[in-house]
């Protein structure tokens, strides 16, 4: 009864030869393998228990397995624990073919020889196969006896042959075989060749016959020899040097006549390179082998005790030396650490991190670092600390308050929060730290002393921690003269700060904290992934309250003068610039509007800003993020600066009214009949939306209620931000409501009412949260905050978070907190939550999510090469090398594979090659790009995801529809991975555009159909988006584009040849000029060889220009890639980027954008080209970094010049050596010649 005993491990003869044992219990131990052989000669044996121990029921353990067939009498109790795809399974119930094990396999024959006699020779064979297979060595197909003297078998299966003599001669076979089959080699042929022949020969090179081949061995064992032989003529010398110099020989360590080096009682010191040098007055051959000295694990680094909270994120490291590597293990009390979405392995399983920590997580974790010498184990216990999390709140706020000047004044902000919260004051937008003139005390209170005039102003005070913020301020008016306008601007500032918080308030409240049912409103995902961050919400806050306060003023100065509504409101005519500088100062415009000095030069020029700024060192802003969209026409508002066409449904424009956005939608749009494109995938469909979110996401409004409250999905009114889509009466599907609801995007701040913060009038302009580069910012994020989150920041190797890893599979994207966004739509189809990326719309659908997952790991894969050519960078080069890498594979796919299929030849002919970077072209996305021509993609859209598995069958679960695949992240964990998505992608054909089958109905009538009142509809929605946005009609821009003059919808036949489409348009439209330009774009015919018509093609080209010739990172840049890095990264393609990082894609499309068998078919994953990241190494940076890789390079350089030294001194050595045994044979040679002729004299 050896139960409950810490038994680890056992030997294969332990319990051999027992014959009278009828019980044997081994449960609940600690072992994880039962050596071959281990309960033979045991007749008697009955019972044996093997139960509770962490069993690995692989390969190894099949004798086990046919043991228990031959022997049913016998009861045995064993479960297995590991690999995943059998935990748990009894082992009683399994087969040979439930342990996956492969037959032996020859991966290199040995190889004929010619060797002298009384020499040695070596033959190898190189065997795979699972278990390991024995290899027993045949000559003539007859078995060798290994006697340990004259035949040899190393531990890798070498064949070792001493004193070879005539009787050797023959052909030499290897065979191996393990319980699953046996496998023979080819044959070898050995020749004798005895010396007198050889001395015949010419004088002739050295040639190895034995190469000396690499070992391993134990601490303390007894002896090895690494064997070299040659052959050559005269017979060459032969030296061995030990990592680089000459071995100096001691009483362990000595060279054999044969000229192999033989070491006795194996040390640690031993360990290294060994090489044999051979040179004769031919010429010279050396060759190499390492000798690994077998050592037991040993900590580095231990894990220590941790006292965390509920909801913190806790690290504990285990590193360890020792040969072979160690590899590490993690225990939570006695069992096994299983891995979870909280739980994270990396490093190597070094860093053990468990995010968002519960009481659950509480207890004794072991660190065991085990390799074949044995195991060392550390233990550290994990505390969790609970406490009842509150909310920051402020309990007592500051009031609006008069002083007087010189006098002080204090502005209270006490606040209950646990954990403690951070208190931040600004003064009209701009922060305050403590000095001499205003101070902040222990409990978060304001003071100002030594008050003058221009202390007068908006006092806000903010607090904050990682579970929620609070807000409150006043205003301090220090008495000395009187504000023009205070009468009624403060008053309507108040209103209109409290309006727009109050609105924001409950539209967060509304969309985070609605935990109600178990079902979440799938509408309600799609506006968290919408809804701008706190620094966006700051700037459209800003904007909001700085147009609401305009409105209210506009209310006050009609009420107080009795002007009607019909008269013309013009704010010149009522307040001075004094007034709108008080406005915009206390609504925090001023704030966003400061200037990055771009002062950090080192940086700024080899590395892109994460928030896209200082690209242009001119215009720091142009491409940045939270700015707005430039425009290309001025736009077209009713009132001139803000409202939308069609705010005022009475106003007719060229003699007609606009039709509703959802009747053209349903009448020209929509269909339900697809066809197949016939050269593309969906790939291109789905590379189009992944570029689309590294340009361009225009935020929605702060608020999802009017001012005054009302929820826009409960009104059909046009109150701001509510701008609701219209139903037509007889709406084939909507009878039940008058309108679809739609809230406008957020503006920039200081556009779209006043003038003086930009020296004219402003029309509404809205905000751009992405930068406008191809950068990747949706891998990495758009500000340093999202990036630095992202980061890996454990170690130094620069990688991104990765979530968990699930066997057979490559790593997921890292899940949300405890605090962040819930993707579970539905709790009883699963748990799992968000994924978290740079982009915050990674969830949107399963697809996207899956692009996200291939391109985190892209950037992995590439920071552990660079890492590995250059260990001495840090964790910031490393990630800042990878990450611009992977922005220039991006473009280099949108450029060279994806714009030629979009934009056919003449498009390509347009853009024209790259010829320098331009510092005064303005990169930034135009709105019309953003909003209408980008948007052409919608029209490949399927309405079917398929996916296959690696058979290119469908996967069990099925294909999916594409309404079942919004916010599932879930669906990337449970059903099969990234890859049966990937492969549906570029084997499955996009959806052919007609002129009668432009948008899906998945699209326009069933989007979202289970979350809103009404389904949405896509189509009708990007008509209302550019009206929101003041898109100037499909007229102006042909104008633009230099199209042909139209003022029929006959003059139209050129680019809409379908006369049924044109009459339709004439029917809702009234007027050719009042077409909505996407309307117009998508209806065009496609141009020759591409995917869009002649205007979206124009527009196409003109953004895409901008992008590549106004970035000072453009990859063709020659100050960005050295051009050995330039030719690398042209070998870029998605195709082997989807090869490298899916979970085990192996056959795909050449080019995934073509259907396969339009190309040459799918074709191996080997066959591919791939960039060589060698090209990277000891690359120039900038101050330390730079005299590090400086002398990292000397010291090499050095290094190698010593090797030579050795080498070349090992050569003199090995000549002068052969120069005095020439010189001892010639003297001996004189003193015969002598006594003979004496002897000859005598006679």
């Amino acid at each position: 009864y050896l139960h409950i005993n810490e038994i680890h491990q056992i030997d294969p003869k332990t319990f051999s030869n027992l014959p009278h044992l009828e019980r044997l219990y081994l449960h609940n131990n600690h072992i994880k393998r039962i050596p071959a052989g281990s309960f033979s000669d045991m007749p008697k044996l009955r019972k044996l228990r093997l139960d509770s121990n962490a069993l690995i029921c692989d390969c190894s353990m099949l004798w086990l397995v046919k043991m228990m067939a031959q022997h049913n009498e016998m009861y045995i109790d064993a479960t297995c624990y590991e690999p995943t795809r059998v935990t748990g399974m009894p082992l009683s119930i399994m087969e040979e073919r439930d342990f996956e094990c492969k037959i032996p396999e020859i991966q290199k024959d040995p190889e004929d020889i010619t060797v002298n006699f009384g020499e040695a020779a070596m033959f190898t064979c190189v065997v795979t196969g699972d278990p390991t297979p024995d290899i027993v060595w045949l000559r003539d197909s007859n078995e060798i006896p290994i006697d340990g003297t004259r035949y040899e078998v190393m531990d890798n299966g070498t064949l070792m042959l001493h004193d070879i003599s005539d009787i050797d001669t023959g052909y030499f076979e290897c065979m191996a075989k393990n319980p699953v089959g046996e496998v023979h080699s080819k044959p070898a042929k050995m020749t004798v060749q005895r010396k007198r022949d050889s001395e015949n020969l010419e004088t002739a090179a050295p040639a190895f016959t034995v190469r000396p081949q690499k070992q391993f061995a134990k601490l303390d064992q007894e002896s090895i020899n690494f064997d070299c032989a040659a052959n050559g003529h005269p017979k060459p010398h032969i030296a061995w040097l030990f990592n680089g110099e000459r071995i100096l020989l001691n009483e362990r360590i000595s060279i054999r006549p044969n000229g192999s080096i033989f070491i006795a009682d194996i040390q640690e010191s031993d360990a290294g390179l060994y090489t044999c040098l051979v040179e004769n007055i031919k010429g010279k051959v050396n060759a190499s082998a390492a000798l690994e000295v077998m050592v037991p694990p040993t900590f580095i680094l231990e894990p220590h005790n941790k006292t965390v909270k509920v909801g913190d994120d806790v690290e504990f490291i285990c590193t360890a030396k020792g040969v072979p590597k160690p590899l590490i293990n993690w225990f939570r009390n006695t069992l096994l650490l299983p891995l979870s979405e909280n739980i994270i392995l990396s490093d190597n399983n070094q860093n053990l991190t468990i995010l968002s920590v519960t009481e659950d997580d509480e207890g004794i974790y072991h660190c065991r670092a085990e390799n074949a010498e044995g195991y060392v184990e550390g233990s550290a216990f994990l505390t969790v600390e609970n406490y009842e999390i509150i909310r920051p709140r402020i309990i007592l706020k500051p009031e609006d308050t008069d002083a007087y000047k010189e006098s002080s004044v204090q502005l209270p902000c006490e606040i209950e929060s646990e954990p403690p919260a951070t208190v931040e004051w600004r003064k009209d937008g701009s922060y305050l730290d403590d000095s001499r003139k205003h101070s902040i005390t222990i409990i978060g209170s304001l003071i100002l002393h030594n008050l003058t005039v221009r202390d007068t102003g908006r006092y806000e005070c903010s607090v904050y921690n990682e579970y929620g913020r609070d807000t409150a301020s006043a205003f301090l008016t220090v008495k000395d003269r009187v504000i023009p306008g205070d009468e009624y601007v403060n008053i309507a500032l108040t209103e209109a700060t409290r309006d727009v918080d109050l609105a924001i308030e409950r539209t967060m409240d509304e969309l985070f904290n609605n935990n109600n049912s178990s079902k979440t409103d799938i509408s309600r995902l799609y506006r968290i992934t919408s809804f701008p961050n706190a620094p966006a919400r700051e700037v459209a806050r800003a904007a909001e309250i700085y147009e609401r306060t305009l409105d209210k003023v506009r209310d006050f100065i009609q009420t107080g003068h009795k002007v009607t509504s019909a008269e013309p409101f013009l704010y010149q005519n009522v307040l001075s610039n004094q007034h709108l500088e008080v406005i915009a100062r206390l609504s925090g415009c001023v704030a966003h509007r400061d200037k990055n000095e771009c002062s950090d030069m080192c940086y700024h020029s080899k590395y892109r800003s994460y928030d896209g700024s200082c690209n242009n060192f001119a215009h720091p802003t142009w491409g940045s993020s939270l700015s707005g969209f430039r425009r290309i026409l001025f736009p077209i508002y009713e009132n001139g600066f803000s409202q939308p066409v069609g705010w005022n449904k009475g106003i007719k424009y060229n003699g007609f009214s606009l039709p509703s956005a959802r009747l053209v939608s349903t009448s020209i749009i929509t269909t339900e009949d697809i066809s197949e494109d016939q050269q593309l995938t969906h790939m291109v469909m789905q590379w189009g939306q992944w570029l689309d979110h590294d340009l361009d996401h225009a935020l929605p409004s702060v608020s999802s209620q009017t001012w005054d409250g009302v929820d826009c999905k409960k009104t059909c009114a046009y109150a701001a931000p509510c701008f609701p889509i219209d139903v037509p009466p007889n709406d084939p599907r909507i009878t039940n409501r008058r309108c679809i609801d739609f809230i406008r995007t957020s503006a920039v701040c200081g556009s779209g009412m006043t003038s003086v913060l930009f020296g004219t009038l402003q029309p509404r302009e809205q905000i751009n949260q992405l930068t406008s580069f191809i950068d990747a910012s949706q891998v990495y994020g758009f500000e340093k905050s999202v990036a630095e989150d992202l980061r890996d920041l454990t170690n130094e190797n620069g990688l991104l978070r990765v979530g968990v890893t699930f066997p057979g599979r490559k790593p997921l994207l890292p899940t949300v907190g405890i605090n962040g966004m819930d993707c579970r739509r539905n709790l009883d189809e699963s748990n799992r939550n968000c994924f978290v990326a740079g982009d915050i719309r990674a969830n949107e659908q399963i697809g996207l999510a899956a692009m996200h997952t291939i391109w985190m790991r892209e950037h992995n894969r590439i920071a552990i090469q660079l890492k590995v050519l250059n260990p001495f960078w840090d964790g910031d080069r490393v990630y800042q090398e990878a990450r611009k890498i992977v922005g220039a594979q991006i473009q280099i796919i949108t450029y060279e594979h994806w714009l030629p299929i979009i934009l056919g030849k003449e498009g390509m002919n347009q853009l024209g090659q790259y010829k320098e970077y331009d510092p005064n072209l303005n990169p930034s996305v135009s709105n019309v790009f953003a909003t209408a021509a980008l948007r052409f993609g919608h029209s490949m859209i399927n309405p079917l995801l398929h996916r296959y598995d690696e058979n290119f069958e469908p996967i069990a679960e099925g294909h999916l529809l594409l309404r079942h695949a919004f916010f599932s992240p879930w669906r990337l964990v449970d059903e099969g991975g990234v890859d049966p998505l990937l492969r549906g992608m570029f084997t499955t054909p996009a959806k052919l555009k007609t002129p009668t089958q432009n948008l899906n109905s998945e699209l326009t009538e069933k989007l979202f159909y289970s979350a809103h009142a009404v389904a949405l509809d896509l189509a009708a929605i990007n008509i209302q988006r550019s009206r929101d946005h003041g898109i100037p009609p499909y007229t102006k821009w042909r104008q633009f584009c230099n199209m042909s003059e139209v003022n029929d919808f006959d003059d139209l036949a050129g680019e809409i040849s379908d006369e049924t489409v044109r009459e339709k348009l004439r029917e809702l439209y009234g007027s050719v000029h009042n077409i909505d330009v996407w309307v117009g774009g998508i209806l065009e015919n496609q141009v020759e060889g591409g995917k869009v018509g002649p205007l979206f093609r124009c527009l196409l080209v003109e953004q895409f220009q901008r992008l590549r010739d106004g970035d000072r990172f453009w990859y063709e840049n020659p100050s960005v890639f050295k051009p050995e890095q330039l030719r690398q990264l042209k070998e870029t393609s998605l195709a082997r980027i989807l090869c490298d990082n899916g979970d085990n894609i192996d056959t795909i499309g050449e080019n995934v954008f073509i259907l396969p068998e339009v190309q040459d078919g799918l074709v191996s994953c080997e066959d591919l080209p791939s960039m060589d990241l060698r090209y990277w190494a000891d690359c120039e940076s900038c101050g330390d970094n730079g005299e590090l890789d400086r002398a990292k390079r000397r010291a090499r350089r050095d290094t190698e010049m010593e090797d030579d030294i050795l080498i070349d001194k090992a050569r003199i050595d090995g000549l002068e050596d052969s120069q005095h045994e020439i010189e001892n044979t010639i003297s001996k040679l004189k003193k015969r010649i002598e006594h003979l002729e004496e002897t000859c004299k005598a006679d």
